[in-house]
């Protein structure tokens, strides 16, 4: 599918001066990366990186809220100009649109959540959020799988018996361990989902856009910048 941001690559910088602020979309309840602070502002480790970012590429740069499973499709429409929050590079999404070099890395083991006792994944139902490298790995695997949405809704299917397990990056979310314990549920069967870490994307073939980018991702590791929101939000 061609997109809007594929024409930047004709014209060099041109277009990008003249279509006014590049669009940013993300979904923001997901703590470190990207979240809604308590004023309803979108803050997180990736708003810091994206801020610095639009600085130093001197872009005029806007935000716009999405369900996740909207980001990838959005950027290749047109409807975003990048998106980001947590987004994981995998070849799959390769294939669909281009990323900026990776800024964090990712823990590949990730864990199915549940009632003590539940089924084996390969057993039951499971529930995950749509759009996200858990559902790719449920649909590689075969097993039998409900997409929903939003993250709440993953976790109100499990907490209300619809589905046996749900799958997604719980492990590392102390913003939700407290729920998980309080619900009666536990961390019961790993799952390796290797990536190669966590990104921008933009529209394929957007070359000027992705140049930018990446420079100012470049210039921010050799000053150390890019260090700082990493230490803020993950150490």
């Amino acid at each position: 599918m061609a997109c809007a941001g594929a024409i930047a690559s004709v014209v060099a910088g041109l277009v990008l001066a003249a279509s006014g602020p590049v669009v940013i979309g993300t979904d923001a309840p997901f703590p470190a990366y990207t979240y809604l602070d308590e004023a309803g502002v979108i803050t997180g480790f990736e708003r810091d990186v994206m801020d610095q970012v639009c600085a130093r590429a001197a872009l005029s740069c806007t935000w716009e809220l999405a369900y996740f499973d909207q980001l990838i499709p959005g950027v290749m429409s047109g409807r975003f100009d990048v998106v980001l929050g947590g987004m994981a590079v995998t070849d799959d999404r390769r294939a669909l649109v281009d990323f900026t070099t990776p800024y964090h890395g990712t823990d590949p083991e990730e864990w199915y959540i549940g009632p003590p006792g539940a089924p084996l994944p390969a057993m039951t139902e499971v529930a995950v959020q749509s759009g996200t490298v858990h559902e790719a790995h449920l649909r590689r695997m075969g097993y039998r799988h409900v997409a929903f949405p939003t993250e709440p809704q993953v976790l109100e299917a499990v907490v209300s018996g619809r589905v046996g397990l749900a799958l997604g990056p719980f492990h590392s979310r102390p913003d939700i361990h407290e729920f998980i314990a309080a619900e009666g549920l536990e961390f019961l069967y790993p799952e390796m989902i290797p990536d190669d870490g966590v990104a921008m994307a933009v529209c394929k073939g957007n070359t000027e856009l992705l140049g930018r980018l990446d420079g100012a991702l470049d210039a921010m590791r050799r000053d150390g910048t890019l260090a700082r929101p990493e230490n803020r939000w993950f150490e």
